[in-house]
């Protein structure tokens, strides 16, 4: 019985899960395809918008039909997801400087070392030079 009811609560998590990943997607695609949004309203309601909402509807020789409507939704969208930069001044500050600092190197007194390693005259013997290496003879 306590299988059954793990098993259960499982699949009810899982399926929780993927519904609340559905809906964040839907919400998600909602915001950034608003305008496709409000435009589907706008077709879908057309008849609706142009006999009770539009502005212009006393006035039918215009042909709005509920286009006002559609601007001013369409404009306060475009408003709300516009970045406030109009509203804020953007400074950009870059600090070139140059900083006239005097970088010193203390000499520290070393004592005298004896050369502990053999330069290339104390490897010379003549008898091992002259016995191998010698010109070629003619």
């Amino acid at each position: 019985m306590s299988v059954t009811l793990s098993l259960k609560t499982d699949k009810n998590q899982y399926i929780l899960k993927r519904l609340v990943a559905i809906f964040a997607l839907v919400g998600i695609l909602l915001q950034t395809f608003s305008q496709v949004v409000i435009l589907g309203q706008y077709y879908a309601n057309k008849d609706y918008i142009a006999k009770n909402l539009c502005e212009n509807r006393n006035k039918p020789s215009m042909h709005c039909d509920g286009k006002c409507c559609l601007k001013k939704k369409l404009a306060k969208e475009g408003k709300e997801q516009a970045p406030n930069s109009r509203n804020q001044k953007s400074e950009q500050v870059v600090n070139l400087f140059y900083a006239n600092t005097k970088f010193e190197v203390k000499h520290f007194v070393t004592s005298e070392i004896p050369n502990k390693y053999f330069t290339y005259n104390d490897l010379r013997t003549s008898s091992f030079h002259s016995s191998v290496f010698h010109p070629p003879s003619a």
